[in-house]
């Protein structure tokens, strides 16, 4: 070995046979050879995966039980889901028990063919009460399923929402849930059906300017929860349907409701700091932007169904269902995401934001 001047070293030359170089090149060529093999044995491994789970779905998924003649009550039937889903069950020849707010609706829902209509004020537990014997009389006690349709929204910034909102949406949205599935138990005991409740995406992610609907949803999913695990000794089924925005009236009226929230404050704190962040003008063009971006983005109730129609009649009901793209996706991601990242991007939704001045 010589040292160069400069102070670096000069390595001497190394003889190398050609032997050598062939066998190095032969070996890479045999590790890249392996490496390839086993890539592609993976990629078959995971197509076959899929393709199993796949045709595992279809067979357990798609069977089904025949719903003609078979009592179900839903909840909700003056517009909506609720309506929406009685049309269906009705074309499957079903027993259906519609509950209604209005004698409007009990009256055509009559003339549609279904087997009782039930004017209910599901805020009063009497009113449930003689709600659920009529049921059980009408029923002979046979009944199949119970389908939750009925909910109401009063959205607005926490700011200026008075607390009687948070009450009136528990109510109905929470609180007559659990009244009416409890009575009717020893029903869906004896037949072994079902129990389906519409609940929301709200009910994954709570998004801002919604706080008592969200609550609710969230309240119901906890609900479900216990009672899937505490029916499942008497292989009951309880399902969860979560829909992203629907063409719905109560979706079509959601921002024109932020103005019932903000006046109700305006009279029970006419002078408070809310008003600085939350002005009036700024209502307006919170109002206006986001309705038209709710009407690009609603979907047809048809999805959501759809998949209560599956709760109800597949052997094997899913325990929950994403129903619409949005659900799917973009709910979905903020669903599973960091909170902090779903934070933000939940944040950027709304717009116009506050007024942050003192």
């Amino acid at each position: 070995m010589r040292r160069r001047a400069g102070g670096c070293l000069r390595l001497p030359p190394v003889d190398c046979d050609d032997d050598d170089v062939s066998v190095y090149v032969s070996d890479k060529a045999a590790f890249v050879e392996v490496v390839v093999f086993t890539l592609g044995w993976l990629v078959i491994s995971v197509l076959c995966v899929y393709g199993a789970s796949k045709c595992g779905y279809w067979l357990v998924y798609r069977q089904r039980i025949t719903l003609a003649g078979r009592w179900v009550v839903v909840t909700g039937c003056d517009s909506g889901i609720g309506r929406a889903v009685v049309d269906r069950l009705l074309r499957h020849q079903c027993r259906v028990i519609a509950c209604c707010r209005s004698e409007l609706a009990c009256s055509e829902l009559r003339e549609n063919g279904v087997a009782a209509a039930l004017q209910i004020d599901l805020t009063k537990s009497d009113e449930i009460l003689s709600g659920v014997s009529e049921i059980l009389e009408v029923s002979d006690g046979r009944l199949w399923g119970v389908v939750h349709c009925a909910g109401i929204v009063k959205p607005g910034f926490i700011d200026y929402l008075p607390s009687s909102y948070y009450r009136d949406v528990m109510e109905v949205n929470f609180f007559a849930v659990v009244d009416l599935t409890r009575r009717l138990l020893p029903a869906l005991r004896e037949s072994r059906g079902r129990c389906v409740m519409v609940s929301s995406v709200d009910g994954l992610v709570s998004l801002p300017g919604n706080a008592p609907y969200d609550a609710s949803k969230f309240a119901l999913e906890a609900f479900a929860d216990a009672l899937r695990v505490e029916l499942s000794f008497w292989k009951i089924f309880v399902s969860v349907v979560n829909p992203s925005t629907l063409r719905t009236s109560m979706s079509e009226s959601f921002f024109e409701l932020h103005r019932n929230a903000w006046h109700a404050m305006e009279s029970e704190d006419p002078g408070g700091e809310w008003r600085r962040h939350w002005p009036l003008g700024w209502l307006e063009k919170f109002i206006a932007k986001n309705t038209e971006n709710l009407r690009r983005i609603a979907e047809d109730p048809v999805v959501a169904v759809r998949d209560i129609e599956h709760a109800l009649s597949s052997r094997h009901p899913k325990l929950r269902y994403l129903s619409g793209t949005l659900a799917k996706t973009f709910f979905y991601m903020l669903w599973v995401a960091p909170e902090s990242v779903s934070a933000k991007i939940k944040r950027m939704t709304i717009q116009p934001p506050p007024l942050r001045k003192s």
